[in-house]
């Protein structure tokens, strides 16, 4: 009936998502008007009003059972009256709509006008792109979508394979990601792999960076007192974990989730580290490792349990925690990251990254490097912290060829 339609419950005004542009930026107010409309409160008498009520109730039989329960939690005198009742339980639909419908349109005004102030502004500087690899080139699945493989080959094709590569606008691309060289090769498939053997690299979360030619630009390990106790804490959670020694890994106990860096992730097999008197250390370790993984398939008691206490372990030795993936977490030497080892390739390479780079990422540990690209795109299934380091954000997922989709957009002609 038309006066069932009339006190439906009323719509919500929830805050559109800040797609489009930085999430520092505010979001906007709301004009008000002063011719505004008369509200229902303004047409109805206090009797006429009780039968909407009792009427809204029957419909609405949940909203009475919590009429009962805060008559129980709240003291008589606080009760409002019967004008202030009515209001709250059947709302202002016409206000709500109009509200939730120009909040809309400002947010998607912004969006569209910060992706004309980039296009303008920033794309016509860039000539070099940095992108992630897991979650960000490649799906939950390891796949690449067709989207993504192709924007990937074109790339590297303009910058190491065209004849007429002086012609060009992009005149690097490389990857920049956890994984180890052999592992961002061996997880991006026989198409794509292969030809990053072209290209220089940040691998290992920027702590081992290269030239074309595999020439080391940067590099930097871990002390072994810091790894020591990294495996003591490892040792009482319970739990796995990993050392990146360059392309080579090491682990003291060859569990499920240690097994999946090879067998999904792409990495290549992880050793036992050799024993020091009976015993497996990666401290001991002759070469030293460039970060730890911490793995557990747990991946809520990582983050409950076992992360604030390697937060504290590297607040006590100045070392960095991150994390790429729910089931890992990974524990870098002190003042490192993956936007350092961008930064210390782009410096090699002669590239400006506040003015040339467009930089491509999902997860936490690519914060930093979008935060300082000309252009840091965040794809759609990016977590909250990338998300608010990104200049944009593609509303296609990683799985739905939102890199390759970015890459078309602000990088190439």
């Amino acid at each position: 009936s038309a006066l069932a339609a009339f006190i439906a419950p009323p719509l919500t005004t929830q805050g559109a998502a800040k797609r489009a542009y930085r999430v520092a930026s505010s979001k906007p107010t709301l004009a008000t008007s002063d011719d505004q409309q008369p509200g229902k409160g303004d047409l109805y008498s206090d009797d006429e009003l009780f039968d909407l009520l009792n009427l809204h109730l029957t419909l609405n039989p949940e909203q009475e059972k919590q009429e009962q329960q805060l008559n129980e939690e709240l003291n008589v005198a606080s009760i409002p009256g019967i004008h202030d009742l009515v209001l709250e339980a059947i709302g202002d639909a016409t206000t709500s709509a109009s509200a939730t419908e120009e909040q809309s349109s400002t947010t998607n005004q912004l969006r569209f006008d910060n992706l004309q102030t980039i296009l303008r502004e920033k794309k016509p500087l860039i000539t070099a792109i940095a992108t992630d690899v897991d979650g960000t080139l490649l799906s939950g699945g390891q796949q690449l979508h067709p989207i993504t493989r192709d924007a990937v080959m074109k790339a590297i094709d303009q910058c190491y394979n065209s004849s007429s590569r002086n012609a060009n606008k992009i005149k690097h691309f490389f990857p920049a990601t956890g994984k180890s060289r052999q592992g961002a090769i061996g997880s991006l498939g026989n198409d794509i792999g292969p030809l990053l053997y072209k290209c220089p690299g940040v691998y290992i979360q920027g702590l081992y960076c290269i030239d074309r030619e595999g020439n080391v630009v940067f590099e930097k390990k871990l002390s072994p007192l810091v790894v020591r106790e990294a495996e003591q804490l490892v040792m009482d959670c319970g739990i796995s974990i990993v050392g990146y020694d360059g392309d080579d890994l090491y682990t003291t106990e060859q569990t499920d989730v240690v097994r999946s860096l090879s067998e999904f992730y792409g990495e290549p097999t992880v050793q036992l580290v050799h024993s020091v008197d009976g015993k497996l250390q990666l401290a001991e370790h002759e070469n030293g490792v460039h970060k730890l993984l911490i793995m557990d398939e747990d991946a809520e008691m990582l983050t409950t349990v076992v992360r604030p206490k390697l937060e504290k372990l590297a607040e006590k030795h100045g070392v960095i925690v991150t994390q790429a993936l729910p089931t890992m977490l990974e524990l870098l030497p002190p003042g490192c990251s993956k936007a350092v080892g961008v930064q210390k390739l782009c410096e090699a390479l002669g590239i400006d990254a506040k003015t040339d780079l467009l930089a491509l990422g999902d997860a936490e540990n690519d914060a930093d490097m979008l935060a300082m690209a000309s252009i840091g795109v965040a794809v759609g299934n990016a977590c909250p912290v990338a998300r608010s380091a990104s200049d944009f954000i593609m509303t296609e997922r990683n799985d739905e060829g939102g890199a390759g989709l970015a890459m078309e957009q602000f990088g190439f002609d």
